[in-house]
């Protein structure tokens, strides 16, 4: 069996949150670590932390293989949806 814990921090009305610290200290979170927050397809939200953010070339890399796997957009080809028929203009 699962169990399941739950910690929680008030928003202040600046939009910021104090992550608390046994959420720190789990995360291994330290000064100027990065918090990431994964969106599931499930609706769930993953937290982890991270040391440093990605690098330039790690984020460009990560973009353009998912432009790869998504399609590429330059192929010269457009898809309309079926034709719903003729308009008629009378003048």
């Amino acid at each position: 069996m699962t169990i399941k814990a739950q910690v929680s921090a008030k928003m202040t009305s600046k939009n910021q949150i104090t992550i608390p610290k046994s959420v720190r200290q789990i995360l291994g979170l330290k000064e100027n670590h990065w918090v990431i927050f994964e969106f599931t397809p499930e609706g769930e939200i993953k937290v982890r932390g991270e040391k440093a953010a990605p690098s330039f070339e790690d984020f460009w890399k990560q973009e353009l293989a998912i432009i790869e796997e998504m399609g590429k957009f330059d192929t010269g080809e457009m898809f309309f949806e079926k034709d719903l028929g003729e308009e008629n203009i009378e003048w």
